[in-house]
């Protein structure tokens, strides 16, 4: 945690209010969504923008692991050369970043919330194994592609282009249960894993019990991105150091 949070000073140290734009950039973000987007909702405002603040946080945090995910090993190619360190420092150094920035903003939600009028109840502690389980999957998803990305240079820029899609597919300008009986703006939604991995995190913390159905296929997807991951590792952390 120690290294993210240098590395976050580093990236502001010439900004006058330092990683304070991390709060800045999200409040404007929030504020501009719900500002521009509520009118479209069949939610009351301030139900909307309690929605947009919780999803947003846990969507950027995701968002985050993959694009960090494909640079992780790059961004540490001196150490990975010149030092015998296990790869996965270099994971878990990439995810407390990620990480601290979330955590801010998720603070920054619960303000928000609480100024909405938002109350939580009991239901809302079921974000933490939501939480537990979208950290895991966090830490297998930097491990798949960081290799990948590692070895093929065009993974990067694939997964670039698909998370802009993810963003307009996954249910965080839009609510899922408005208007969506058929079509193709559900049945994208419902194969989009971004969507239930919202709804686990996010649910609780809107007062609502999370779809079962989004536990399952979350699930399932954390069993096949540990195998997958203890796959591409096993293959690939020999021959890490040559291809970067």
């Amino acid at each position: 945690m120690a290294f993210a949070i240098d590395q976050i000073q580093q990236r502001y140290r010439r900004s006058r209010i330092g990683f304070a734009w991390i709060i800045v950039s999200y409040l404007i973000f929030v504020g501009s969504i719900s500002l521009f987007f509520g009118n479209f909702s069949d939610l009351a405002h301030r139900h909307f923008t309690a929605y947009v603040a919780i999803n947003y946080a846990i969507f950027q945090f995701l968002m985050a692991n993959i694009s960090d995910g494909c640079a992780v090993f790059r961004s540490a190619k001196t150490w990975i050369s010149s030092t015998p360190l296990p790869h996965s420092i270099h994971v878990f150094k990439s995810i407390a970043r990620s990480l601290f920035v979330f955590v801010v903003c998720l603070i920054v939600a619960f303000i928000v919330l609480l100024v909405l009028g938002q109350k939580f109840s009991p239901v809302a502690l079921l974000s933490i194994p939501a939480f537990i389980v979208l950290l895991i999957n966090a830490v297998f998803i930097q491990i798949t592609f960081g290799y990948a990305a590692a070895r093929y240079r065009d993974v990067d820029y694939f997964m670039q282009s698909i998370t802009r899609i993810l963003f307009f597919t996954t249910p965080i300008l839009w609510v899922r249960d408005e208007h969506m009986k058929t079509g193709l703006r559900l049945a994208l939604s419902e194969f989009n894993p971004f969507t239930h991995a919202l709804e686990i995190f996010s649910s609780p913390l809107l007062g609502e019990l999370p779809d079962p159905k989004s536990w399952i296929i979350i699930g399932w997807l954390t069993i096949a991105n540990c195998v997958i991951a203890i796959c591409v590792a096993g293959v690939s952390h020999r021959r890490l150091a040559f291809w970067l």
